[in-house]
């Protein structure tokens, strides 16, 4: 089991190194990675952690692939950053004014990231690596944003997030798959079920299953699939939404972690090899597709909702057909599927809109000193 107190003797940990030992560094050959996470509210059986926890195991996963499959390369680790913004909070600010998200403002996150950074260039360090897992979309543009604003200020440094070219495809085909991590292939019942998961729901329930299962309540062995639809409709809403927890398993958890974890270590050897990764395509994908890339769209303006809606990663898989046996697979299933589950399609999978009062909408809540956020 891959966890966050993974050693191997070509990780270090910037805060257990002296000076002298970060002196011995070799610049050429070391990579700089800083976990980005947040704090954000997945519902009432995961912790608000979640995204945290999850950043740095990703982050380790990445290092472990890489320092695998290159035995002169280092990685050096900064500690976590655990605040970051555009939490799920502003799609129903109505529930969370006496608890909920902890989060800074876009310029804050974009400052320490940045400022932090700065010091590991001055240092010499020439490849530095923010990772991210927190799905919200203004946090991977925020990311991306302070990487570019980097590399035009510093000649030759290649600073890039992977993990928004990673919720975007990006190196979904490289081995090993999550077949081979989990040592089974996937029900077709776990493939639609982590299609379908979009925020706290069997992802990552079965994520934290396999990270940190003393911190997931048992409730969650009873929770239903919640459509997104229904997360404007709920009077009390709990903070998840996609696929039942109650299907969630904790090896299926660890697998896609890791494979998203080994997705982010390919496309940082990328960017070592030189390949300019800003030209591919990135989360959120309505900024591609919009073309946006010049004017980003605070979560405040008036927009079809659905294209928030790829606030968490998509895991993909084969297609029609998969889909096709998934469905089946669940129809013709037994008692162990939720009986209160809605049986609609998933509303992420068909881009419906919310039925919902314009008064609803999606928008910046305002914390307690009265600065609204983005």
């Amino acid at each position: 089991m891959m966890t966050t107190m993974m050693t191997h003797a070509r990780l270090h940990r910037l805060d257990h190194l002296s000076v002298k030992e970060l002196r011995q560094l070799d610049r050429e050959k070391t990579i700089v990675v800083l976990p980005v996470g947040m704090l954000e509210v997945h519902g009432d059986h995961l912790p608000l952690g979640t995204d945290t926890f999850a950043a740095e195991a990703s982050t380790l996963a990445a290092a472990s692939w890489l320092l695998d499959n290159d035995p002169n390369l280092h990685v050096l680790m900064m500690p976590l950053i655990p605040y970051g913004i555009d939490p799920v909070d502003n799609h129903r600010p109505d529930l969370f004014h006496d608890a909920g998200s902890v989060w800074i403002s876009r310029e804050t996150l974009k400052g320490m990231v940045a400022d932090v950074s700065a010091h590991m260039v001055r240092f010499g360090f020439k490849y530095i690596f923010p990772i991210g897992f927190h799905g919200g979309p203004e946090q991977s543009v925020a990311l991306d944003e302070t990487c570019a604003d980097m590399r035009a200020k510093h000649k030759g440094l290649v600073m890039f997030e992977p993990m928004g070219y990673v919720m975007a495809g990006g190196e979904k085909d490289i081995s090993p798959g999550i077949a081979t991590l989990l040592g089974r292939p996937l029900t077709p019942k776990e493939e639609v079920a982590l299609q379908t998961s979009i925020h706290g729901s069997m992802f990552e329930t079965s994520m934290m299953l396999y990270l940190r299962p003393e911190l997931v309540h048992h409730s969650y062995k009873k929770l239903r699939t919640i459509e997104w639809r229904e997360m404007f409709e709920m009077k009390d809403w709990p903070g998840y939404v996609g696929a039942g927890p109650s299907h969630s398993d904790a090896d299926v958890g660890g697998a896609v972690l890791h494979w998203r974890g080994v997705r982010a270590g390919a496309m940082i050897r990328r960017a070592m090899q030189g390949d300019d990764l800003s030209a591919l395509p990135r989360h959120p994908t309505w900024q591609q597709q919009e073309g946006l890339k010049e004017e980003i769209r605070p979560i405040s303006v008036s927009m079809p909702i659905e294209e928030h809606i790829d606030s968490k990663p998509e895991i993909f898989f084969d297609g029609d057909e998969v889909r096709k046996r998934a469905s089946q697979a669940i129809d013709e299933s037994d008692t162990d599927v939720d009986p209160l589950r809605d049986t609609t399609p998933s509303s992420s999978a068909m881009k419906t809109e919310p039925r919902m009062k314009k008064s609803k909408r999606a928008g910046p809540s305002t914390p307690p000193d009265g600065v609204t956020h983005p």
